[in-house]
Parts: C-alpha cells; sequence; structure tokens
C-alpha cells in the first residue's frame, strides 16, 4: 500500500525512530505516512525534519503530521487528529497530563507483577525521564518477551495486561468528545481509530460512531489490520451513511510477530487516493484563518 496513515515511534511505545520510519517506508513503497504516536506530539519536528530529509534524497514521500489520544471510560476508544497542530498549548498540557497519569500506571503494574513474583530488571525499560514518551502497557509487554515468559506481545497482554489479569491497571481517560473537541481546536480532523477493537456490534457501534459524529468526529479508520473481510463493507457504510471520511493504517509499532506492518493494510481499498485527497481537504478547512 503507497500509505500508511497510522505508524507510532520511539516517542511514544513505538521501536523505530522517525528516521527509520521514514527508511522503511522507502524500503516498503509507503509514499504518504502520518506519524500518529500516543498521546504526545513530541515526535513530530524530528519526524518533519526526518521527511525532509528523505524528499531531498530524491524520493517520492510525504509526511501528515497527527497524534492518537486515548480516551473512554476503559481507554479502548482512540481519537486520530490529522494535521495537528504541535505546539497548541492546551494539547500540549492534556498530553502532558495523559502521560504522567500513564508513568504512575507503569509503575503500579511493575510493582503487580513483582507482587507476583515477576521482577523486570530496570534496564528492560525506557530509561527516564522519559519527557515526550508515553510509557505504556507494551513497554513492559516486550519486557515480559526479553524475560522469556512470554512469546509475543499478544500472550503477553492476555496473560499479565488486560483487564482482568494480575498486572492490569486501570488509568483515568478524556472522554471521546474531550479527545474530539481537543484535537479541533487544535487544527486537527478527528479520525476514530480501529473501530473493530471497540468490540460493538454494528448497530450499536454505528450509534456511537453518530454520537462521536454530532460531537464533531470526520473520519472513520475504515482499514486497519484489526478489521475483517466481512468488517470493512460494514464500517464503509457507516462512515457512507454518517458522511464521514474513510482512512486506513496498519497501527506500526515495529514489533516482530504481529500483524501491524508498516503499508500492512487490509486489502480492497481501492478509493484510497480519492479518500487521502479528501483528508488532506478537511485538514486545510481545519487550520484555523490566519491573523492579520
Amino acid at each position: 500500500m503507497a500509505l500508511d496513515l497510522h505508524v507510532h515511534s520511539t516517542y511514544s511505545d513505538g521501536l523505530l525512530t522517525p528516521e527509520a520510519l521514514c527508511t522503511l517506508a522507502i524500503q516498503k513503497q509507503v509514499h504518504t505516512l502520518a506519524l500518529t504516536d500516543h498521546d504526545t506530539t513530541e515526535g513530530i519536528a524530528s519526524m518533519v525534519l526526518a521527511a525532509q530529509a528523505t524528499a531531498l534524497a530524491g524520493n517520492q514521500f510525504a509526511f501528515i503530521p497527527a497524534v492518537e489520544l486515548s480516551a473512554g471510560d476503559d481507554g479502548r476508544t482512540h481519537v486520530l487528529g490529522y494535521g495537528v497542530d504541535a505546539a497548541n498549548v492546551p494539547l500540549v498540557a492534556a498530553c502532558k497530563t495523559i502521560r504522567q497519569k500513564r508513568l504512575i500506571r507503569g509503575t503500579q503494574m511493575v510493582e503487580a507483577l513483582r507482587a507476583i513474583g515477576i521482577e523486570i530488571p530496570g534496564d528492560y525499560l525506557p530509561p527516564p525521564p522519559w519527557e515526550g514518551q508515553a510509557i505504556g502497557r507494551p513497554h513492559i509487554a516486550r519486557a515480559l518477551i526479553r524475560m522469556g515468559l512470554v512469546n509475543t506481545m499478544e500472550q503477553a497482554f492476555d496473560r499479565f495486561l488486560e483487564e482482568g489479569r494480575p498486572a492490569y491497571v486501570p488509568l483515568a481517560h478524556l472522554s471521546a468528545t474531550q479527545a474530539i473537541s481537543l484535537l479541533k481546536a487544535a487544527g486537527a480532523v478527528p479520525v476514530l481509530a480501529h473501530p473493530m477493537r471497540l468490540r460493538l456490534e454494528p448497530q450499536v457501534l454505528e450509534a456511537f460512531v453518530a454520537f462521536l459524529r454530532e460531537a464533531g468526529l470526520q473520519g472513520l479508520e475504515v482499514y486497519h489490520p484489526s478489521a475483517g473481510r466481512r468488517d470493512i463493507p460494514m464500517l464503509q457504510g457507516i462512515a457512507d451513511r454518517l458522511g464521514l471520511l474513510a482512512t486506513g493504517g496498519s497501527d506500526f509499532h515495529g514489533d516482530k510477530g504481529t500483524r501491524a506492518m508498516l503499508g500492512g493494510l487490509p486489502g480492497g481499498w481501492h478509493t484510497w487516493e480519492q479518500d487521502l485527497a479528501a483528508l488532506r481537504q478537511a485538514m486545510l478547512e481545519a487550520k484555523p484563518p490566519a491573523t492579520p
């Protein structure tokens, strides 16, 4: 696929730097990339420089600045914001608060594992001071793999980190409508990420998406590895009926043994060029007018 609108870097819970992401994108013939780090815009400046260097080297390459905010009571409602202003003060402040909460939760999860006899070596986790990084469960999952306790990220979550498992710690999140409002105020186009992960029946999902549209949602991530062959027409139908943009992304973090590979979107996205053009137009319209 020539584009990937959902990737993560070392500035959140990805394994590759912005520079490495650009290099891999060219290798995979991905010409349009959106950096969507969790709850932080800190990596966007580095990604802009890396994208410029990639283009100057003679490669066809375009970068879209974005962010992925975790929201909802359980944190499973993720909202992507495309064309975001990385320096928007309210958004930066909200992201800082979220990262601080994640840091506290990360410490509590490590303590919960210690309580059941699993001691994670300190150098198996990202070193402080963390700055723009949003410490999350993937960091701990990778440590468990490195310790040989599990083989994959999925196993780490299933055995230790999902709700109801011994190291799960809940985290207070923004509401979905708050996340949408923050993104719109930051000049971004809000899109609901990986809707199939919400595990809602189609009618309930459509009603929820319609509710979010009234709050300002503008798009639906139709093409994502979590969407099966039968899910995609259903999601596209919801987007069409509600007048929403359709987007797609791999949710690439860099981990081996997962379905999320850079540029690895479900097949059948035949309208990606039109959909990308529509997203770009919405991004232009989302920008506040320049002050005289």
